[in-house]
């Protein structure tokens, strides 16, 4: 069954997004663009929902997109999004091996500030001094060092680009530039290494120019075995304004002043290691004007990103299935921005009776930093977020380990299904909320009162230090209904583990005994059944979730001793109340109101 995730944003997330709870950004010109929600007619009976207020300009989340993307996996929420079959399917077995059939390709081989070339397609290319272009169909498998660059324009023609121990360095623009194609791959020769570089400047600033060192105008597909290591000077490392796509076996290392890896209909990385260090976002997806596009779909890969801004940032969509993902956003929590604090008044981090309302307000964001995005002016704060979302959240497996200056996770609809998830945060852990948007049904509230927004946490592990705030904050309800959950701090407080504004499902225990990072945390029932995590949390009190109301429990840490409770349903912060899952028919603020700052 295709699920009724899809939704048009307004505008990208990221450097850009809206802060978290309730704190607006103020855009040029005043006004969101009116743009709709719009939910998928389905086999199982869904009617298509499109709501925008006319008046207002302001984007709505459909009921129906609420109750589907409450709890989806990973698989359902892509099953809801652009068809990127074609775009991996056109990477034969051959190309993600990283091997070709060298009798039928057409060879260039640069030297300086020139190129050879000879073979089947030979006058398909056109060399004018130290610019190559490619103008029809073929296998052309490059070499050598090159100072200046490679163009693609071949119009409905398909081409493969083999990259086999290559440096290309353009000092006036991008090092490869695929302006027409009617399929493009790129394949990593096995064996080889690759080098693609541009200068700080570029020759060519008009808006539909390149502004990456590897830059496509089409959809493009890269595989095979090699290292591909790409700079960018002047913007972005690796950017497509259609889809993305990485598959097969390659390296790929991309440092970029801005993001580093951007397809703009969507960004998927199936499989494959990536390795990105950027001054703005590291992996993104910022299409807003198509409901089933603006995703990041991350697979069995490996990816470790380093970024000034969010490590991964969607306008609709993020899922990871599969990946072992590493993100340290804005130097990390570390570099998280707290307000003067007088002695004893941490945020909410000790025991119970140390974590009374109004010890630790968050800091507010960093200054805002970097060149508007699509060519939009707005006024923000630079507020990097581990992962941004800007509809839906889904982890089904993997581990997924986060280290942020400002939230660890955010997005209106937060789904841990399974693997591991290990947050390190500057302000909230994770955060369920609307952001820029409003929800059907939600439209009137405000920052303390239910926003519509949901956090499911139905299995897996996961672990979530915060320094600021809140260790799980949802703008609207908040469930975990299964896996091993521990949090750092206490609950009941303004500033504390557990914090939602709507409907909850928090049963566990909070108990007054210190973790370190390092420790073993074992949680045993009175039945013998027991589990054990390896503690990412430095805190003088822990919380577990995920429990059975009225069972008895003992939480040990290493070097916190033990303490044997009742599990029972926990306050969350100054808002919620117990409730299902699953989206219910409350209106704004009937959980009650919720602590926003």
């Amino acid at each position: 069954m295709l699920n009724p995730l899809k939704h048009v944003t307004a505008h990208p997330v990221g450097r850009h997004a809206v802060a978290p709870r309730g704190r607006r950004m103020q855009r040029a010109g005043g006004a969101i663009a009116a743009l709709a929600s719009v939910a998928l007619v389905t086999a199982c009976g869904m009617t298509s929902a499109k709501t925008t207020d006319a008046a207002t300009g302001s984007t709505s989340i459909s009921t129906a997109v609420r109750q589907a993307s409450t709890g989806a996996s990973a698989s359902d929420v892509l099953s809801a999004n652009a068809d990127t079959s074609e775009a991996t399917d056109i990477a034969a077995d051959a190309d993600k091996t990283g091997t070709y059939d060298a009798s039928a390709a057409t060879t260039i081989t640069a030297s300086g500030g020139s190129a050879e070339v000879s073979g089947a397609d030979a006058g398909s290319v056109t060399v004018d001094g130290g610019t190559v272009t490619i103008t029809d169909s073929g296998t052309y498998v490059v070499s050598g060092a090159l100072d200046g660059q490679v163009v693609v324009n071949a119009d409905k023609a398909d081409v493969r680009l083999v990259l086999a121990g290559v440096s290309i360095t353009n000092t006036g623009g991008p090092a490869i530039d695929i302006q027409d194609a009617g399929s493009a791959v790129m394949v990593l020769a096995e064996g080889t290494t690759n080098t693609l570089a541009d200068g700080s400047a570029y020759a060519d600033t008009s808006e539909d120019a390149a502004t990456a060192a590897l830059f496509s105008s089409d959809t493009l597909t890269i595989t095979g075995t090699g290292s591909l290591n790409v700079t960018g000077s002047y913007n972005d490392g690796i950017s497509s304004k259609n889809g993305l796509v990485i598959t097969g076996e390659p390296t790929i290392t991309v440092d970029a002043v801005d993001d580093g890896v951007r397809g703009k209909d969507y960004l998927l990385v199936s499989s494959g290691s990536l390795t990105v260090s950027a001054g703005g976002d590291g992996l993104k997806s910022s299409e807003d004007n198509d409901e089933a596009k603006g995703f990041v779909a991350l697979g069995d890969a490996t990816v470790n990103v380093t970024s000034g801004d969010d490590g991964v940032s969607a306008t609709t969509d993020v899922t990871v299935d599969g990946t072992t993902l590493s993100i340290a956003a804005g130097g990390g929590q570390a570099n998280a921005a707290v307000e003067e604090q007088g002695p004893g008044q941490g945020p909410g981090r000790g025991a119970p009776d140390q974590g009374a309302p109004g010890q630790g307000a968050p800091g507010q964001d960093q200054a805002a930093g970097g060149q508007a995005d699509d060519s939009q002016s707005e006024s923000s704060t630079a507020s990097p977020k581990g992962i941004n979302a800007g509809v839906t959240y889904a982890q089904d497996t993997g581990s997924v380990t986060i280290d942020a200056a400002d939230e660890g996770l955010q997005a209106a609809f937060v789904n841990v299904n399974g693997g591991s998830l290990d947050i390190a945060s500057g302000d909230d852990g994770i955060n369920a909320s609307n952001g820029d948007y409003t929800i059907e049904g939600y439209e009137s509230a405000d920052s303390e009162s239910d926003d519509g927004s949901v956090l499911t946490i139905s299995g897996g592990q996961v672990q979530i230090d915060y320094a600021n705030s809140d260790g799980i904050d949802s703008n609207g309800s908040a469930h975990v209904t299964g896996g091993e959950v521990v949090v750092g701090g206490a609950a009941g407080s303004m500033d504390g583990s557990v914090d939602a504004n709507g409907e909850t499902t928090l049963v566990g225990v909070s108990a007054s005994i210190a973790v370190a990072e390092g420790d073993t945390i074992t949680v045993t029932g009175a039945d013998g059944t027991s589990w054990t995590l390896t503690s990412t949390i430095s805190a003088d009190a822990v919380t577990v979730l995920g429990l059975s109301e009225g069972g008895e429990y003992t939480v040990a840490t290493t070097s916190g001793g033990s303490t044997t409770a009742t599990a029972s349903a926990l306050s969350a912060g100054m808002g919620g109340g117990p409730g299902g899952p699953g989206g219910g028919d409350q209106g704004p603020g009937q959980g009650g109101p919720g602590r926003k700052g």
